[in-house]
């Protein structure tokens, strides 16, 4: 496994243990920071897939977008899966709307929060693939 790739799993798992504290108290606070760990580990995730590629790890998510897009111009089966579009949405939708601005719009957050795990097992299966 990368080095980035344990920290996204643990910082995830942790996510899902607030989400469902969310659900048993509807605490927003739980549900933004659930969303934030979320989105955590999927830069985290990101940094390992650009790593398995031979790109250093960028320090911003702007950076971390374009070499995502430099990457997905260059492997068919990247852009096939769409990972720029995924980054970009789990962005906009945990990270600025939910965390940052507060909104958090049911039942779209609890399921990005679910559905980023999906996201998360292609990165490790793609980045697995290219021989770490």
């Amino acid at each position: 496994m990368g080095r980035y790739l344990d920290d996204a799993k643990a910082m995830y798992n942790y996510a899902r243990i607030e989400l469902q504290q969310w659900q048993d108290t509807s605490d927003e606070i739980l549900l933004r920071d659930a969303a934030e760990k979320t989105w955590g580990a999927v830069t985290l995730a990101t940094n390992d897939l650009l790593e398995s590629y031979g790109r250093r790890a960028p320090s911003g998510t702007g950076a971390r977008r374009s070499e995502l897009h430099a990457i997905e111009r260059r492997n068919r089966r990247l852009r096939q899966m769409r990972l720029l579009d995924r980054f970009m949405a789990l962005e906009n939708l945990l990270h600025k709307d939910c965390f940052y601005d507060g909104n958090c719009p049911l039942p779209i957050v609890p399921d990005f929060i679910v559905g980023a795990r999906e996201y998360l097992n292609d990165v490790e299966s793609l980045a697995d693939r290219r021989g770490r």
